[in-house]
């Protein structure tokens, strides 16, 4: 790969050359091209960059799949959960996928019922099974009546346990009710949402 000076010293001799009157014309051309290439290829060299710096982030990952497809299993070997992602980067070393835009599935087998998740991003801890969800999450469940949504910006599930938890500010949308509040703790298995703070709820009254 050629220096700076390099490229500066190429460009003084081709000005050089440009003096000389029998080279004059046919030289400018060339020196127009030469000069144009340059520019172009460097400035292709700091786009590519920046493009492989922001998708990799501050370190390396060890492996890019594209359209991935991340699974967790109870002890009957049924799905606990299972995610897809356009783009995952994993990390060995710290035991950690990047999910962009994952789009999960959270099972009750028991109850038969399903959660479907999604939001912006998503680190997944494959040595404890826990997801850490960031930015528009989203956790929609079918209930008698429509859906029950819950709306947030941060949302942990923590598999193993059948927890999900978050200090965000927090919507609870389903039939008839809305509910706002700050903080919740949900139990997967037990079907069961504790609220911690600013509880505020509208409630539909039908005849």
């Amino acid at each position: 790969m050629k220096s700076p000076d390099d490229a500066r010293n190429l460009l003084v001799r081709i000005l050089d050359l440009l003096a000389r009157p029998g080279i004059r014309n046919p030289g400018l051309l060339i020196a127009v091209l030469a000069l144009g290439f340059m520019l172009w290829q460097s400035d292709e060299s700091r786009t590519t960059d920046t493009e492989a710096e922001r998708l990799r982030g501050e370190t390396e990952p060890d492996t890019f799949i594209n359209q991935g497809v991340l699974r967790s299993f109870d002890e009957q070997g049924r799905p606990k959960l299972v995610a897809t992602s356009p783009r995952t980067e994993q990390f060995d070393d710290r035991q950690e996928a990047v999910l962009e835009a994952p789009d999960a599935t959270l099972y009750d087998h028991e109850a038969d019922l399903r959660w479907l998740v999604t939001s912006n991003h998503g680190l997944y801890h494959m040595s404890t099974e826990v997801m850490e969800l960031e930015g528009s999450v989203e956790v929609t469940r079918s209930v008698e009546g429509g859906d029950a949504v819950l709306l947030t910006e941060y949302l942990r599930i923590d598999n193993p346990a059948g927890k999900a938890t978050t200090d965000r500010p927090v919507t609870l949308k389903s039939p008839g009710s809305i509910t706002h509040a700050r903080g919740m703790t949900g139990w997967f298995n037990e079907r069961v949402l504790e609220l911690e703070n600013s509880v505020e709820g509208i409630y539909e009254t039908r005849p």
